[in-house]
């Protein structure tokens, strides 16, 4: 199994959180992070990157998913305390990043069946898929005990 050193996970370079990819002490430091925890920080929770004025936008995978409630510090852990919804101006385009792919250069093809309408089916596989990547390790959990 690939272990990783990273203990923290920049999701996108405009973010102004990591993801704690472990439980990380208080005083220690997190990748992405130019300063030591402010509080120990739980896998899977978010920590401040840069400082973030109360009411400012907290920004992960690129995208507001709320505003400061309060200042908040590098290192800090960024939860339900100091992280909270407010106004804000709505802005609803859509993959402005995106760009178009290379062709695929050779053929593809994977270990399915064509079923009776001529879409292609796979066996044996379970998808386990989540709306919203705060459900990301339940996902992880169910697929671990299946």
């Amino acid at each position: 199994m690939l272990q990783s050193l990273a203990n923290a996970i920049l999701l996108n370079d405009d973010d102004n959180v990591v993801v704690a990819l472990q439980d990380i002490e208080a005083g220690a430091s997190a990748d992405f992070v130019d300063a030591p925890l402010v509080n120990s920080v739980q896998r899977g929770h978010k920590i401040a990157r840069r400082p973030v004025a109360a009411g400012a936008a907290i920004v992960r995978y690129g995208q507001i998913i709320g505003q400061a409630k309060a200042d908040i510090h590098p290192g800090e852990h960024v939860h339900v305390h100091n992280l909270g919804m407010m106004d804000h101006a709505q802005d609803y385009q859509f993959a402005l990043a995106s760009a178009p792919l290379d062709p695929i250069a050779e053929q593809r093809m994977f270990a399915g069946y064509r079923r009776p309408t001529g879409k292609a089916g796979t066996r044996n596989y379970i998808g386990i898929l989540t709306s919203v990547n705060c459900s990301g390790s339940v996902a992880k959990f169910i697929a671990k005990a299946a």
